[in-house]
């Protein structure tokens, strides 16, 4: 089949899900923003923008990037707004199937409302939507008591880049082949166009604890969370604060070079009180002492009750695996110190695979922030804030196979 003209292609949308839900959009070329209320109408929308050659780019709840933005090609921007239901709810399985289109934030009040919960995820991730959260590649969407997002996918239904819809089955893993819900989720829509996902879901703890505890410093206090991690501590939540960070975010002023680390655990009372006592004991082995537990009740306020956090936002944000975090702290504090500035960070997000150092420089000028970021990375963290872009080869023969046209957010990944 030939490709259709521009015209023809809007006439084909109108007919597959309504005028009132394709909108004409600004671009260097033909687009069109649509709003399908199903997955048989994503399905449908899909494969008239293939037959056209048109490039097809999923948009969320947020502001993403869809590349090829200069492109003079037809584009059609498909929202998933409109598919925003809880299909089921397994209350015996913990398992919920749950259109893209619902925010996580939406489903966690759905769920808080049967006594469930979605998991121990920043907040800030939950207000994306579910396809949103599962297409990106982010290190943000993690737990350190529940894991990575994905690890909650027991199954997904995707389109391809030809209008076929795909289901991955819910059934044990060992009773069943390659898991493509692997290859879906974090691939940036460009393998296929998520229409719904069933997750995991959990039982909402019976306590929650928060403690804070004093270091002796930020090496100190990093070697501390790991040796409770190693324990098989799972927090719900973790921080570490350096001693300008908490003069800023607390109004304490700690000895210079000590840290504040804070921490909440949570679940059955006495594995909450069990994972607090791991955290308190690794705390003293690295001759920290516990703080007072009002600063600990603040910041989880301020992580998931909304209280406003003072300062201004982070100016680097870094990410480095369990044995390099202490060179990247210090490696933007010392390229600061030399300069005649400062540099003040605190590290959230801690797993196994390592924590996000947030730093924040004054001054902030260009030339800082690109000694600092040359510094950092040479210290082995990995800068965060720029998208990711490339795919990896497997992934790459995949889509050339399954998308030979380039139809699905082409110019995201390469």
């Amino acid at each position: 089949m030939s490709p259709a003209e521009p015209a023809g292609l809007e006439a084909q949308l109108v007919a597959a899900i309504g005028a009132e839900h394709v909108v004409a959009q600004p671009g260097a070329g033909p687009t069109w923003r649509v709003t399908p209320g199903s997955a048989t109408e994503v399905a449908e929308v899909v494969r008239r923008a293939a037959d056209a050659r048109a490039a097809v780019h999923p948009v969320g709840s947020g502001a993403r990037r869809t590349g090829d933005a200069e492109s003079e090609r037809p584009r059609v921007l498909v929202s998933t707004r409109r598919l925003d239901q809880v299909l089921q709810l397994d209350e015996v399985s913990l398992l919920v199937h749950v259109q893209a289109g619902l925010t996580g934030l939406e489903l966690e009040r759905i769920l808080t409302a049967r006594g469930l919960t979605i998991g121990d995820y920043p907040p800030v991730v939950l207000t994306s939507s579910i396809g949103g959260i599962l297409a990106v590649r982010t290190p943000g969407k993690s737990s350190a008591r529940h894991g990575f997002f994905e690890d909650a996918v027991a199954g997904v239904s995707a389109v391809l880049a030809d209008g076929r819809s795909v289901h991955t089955r819910v059934a044990p893993r060992r009773s069943t082949g390659p898991d493509l819900a692997r290859a879906l989720c974090g691939s940036e829509g460009t393998i296929g166009l998520l229409t719904s996902a069933v997750l995991r879901v959990h039982a909402k703890p019976e306590a929650r604890l928060v403690a804070a505890y004093v270091m002796p410093s930020v090496d100190a206090a990093i070697n501390a969370i790991y040796l409770a991690l190693r324990e098989e501590a799972a927090p719900s939540g973790v921080r570490i604060y350096d001693h300008a960070e908490v003069t800023l975010h607390f109004g304490v002023t700690l000895p210079a070079g000590n840290a504040l680390l804070v921490a909440a655990t949570a679940g059955p009372t006495d594995l909450a009180a069990c994972d607090r006592d791991l955290f308190t004991s690794a705390v003293i082995a690295e001759s920290g002492r516990v703080g007072d537990i009002a600063l600990a009740e603040l910041w989880w306020r301020r992580l998931h009750a909304g209280e406003p956090t003072p300062g201004d936002a982070p100016t680097l944000q870094v990410m480095a695996t369990p044995s390099k975090l202490r060179r990247v702290y210090h490696a933007a504090v010392e390229v600061m110190a030399a300069r005649g500035g400062s540099a003040r960070a605190h590290v959230s997000r801690f797993d196994a695979d390592g924590a996000v150092v947030f730093v924040t420089l004054e001054p902030a000028d260009a030339e800082a922030r690109a000694a600092v970021e040359r510094a950092v990375e040479a210290a082995g963290g990995y800068l965060l804030g720029a998208w990711a872009v490339k795919l990896d080869a497997y992934l790459r023969a995949l889509r050339a196979a399954i998308d030979p046209h380039q139809v699905m957010n082409p110019g995201v990944l390469t």
